[in-house]
């Protein structure tokens, strides 16, 4: 037997037929995606619908998401009416709500920050359904007008964002 001297190596022979195969599949498919002229005719291309062209409007899914993640507060801590900051008269008492957490540790957290500024700091726990307990973080309560323009202005100073809840009485 006699061995020739042109044969190639096995490597070159398995590339080529993978290269071949690729190139193949490739053409196939090219072939496969082109649309023919009634495809092109059935594809509509449309601008989005906005309020105003006179098409459909877009649906939006947050009118019926919203509701099942509602948090309902208790109705004893009703915000002033009025858009103003409100003043305490002789007879009213006000407190400082700093946050409201689910968590705690952060409510504490919140608490240390704001007795490091000289605040008197409560924290009250609330439970909206059984096993789902806020913290609210409050500061307060207070008598004159002037400890409470005191306390909001440390606040806006450290940019902590509060609101201000009048007491029942």
């Amino acid at each position: 037997m006699a061995k020739s001297d042109s044969t190639m190596p096995a490597w070159v022979w398995l590339f080529t037929g993978v290269v071949t195969g690729l190139f193949l599949a490739f053409l196939y498919y090219l072939a496969g995606i082109k649309p023919t002229d009634k495809q092109m005719q059935e594809i509509e291309f449309t601008a989005p619908a906005l309020p105003g062209n006179g098409k459909s409007s877009p649906k939006f899914d947050f009118y019926t998401l919203l509701p099942d993640r509602e948090v309902v507060a208790p109705a004893g801590d009703e915000p002033p009416s009025t858009g103003q900051s409100p003043t305490p008269s002789a007879q009213e008492k006000y407190i400082i709500q700093t946050g409201s957490f689910r968590s705690a540790q952060e409510a504490d957290h919140r608490r240390a920050e704001l007795i490091l500024m000289g605040l008197d700091v409560k924290i009250q726990k609330v439970e909206l359904n059984p096993g789902e307990a806020w913290h609210r973080v409050q500061i307060g309560p207070f008598d004159s007008s002037s400890s409470l323009e005191q306390a909001k202005t440390t606040l806006a100073e450290n940019k902590i964002e509060h609101i201000v809840l009048r007491l029942k009485k």
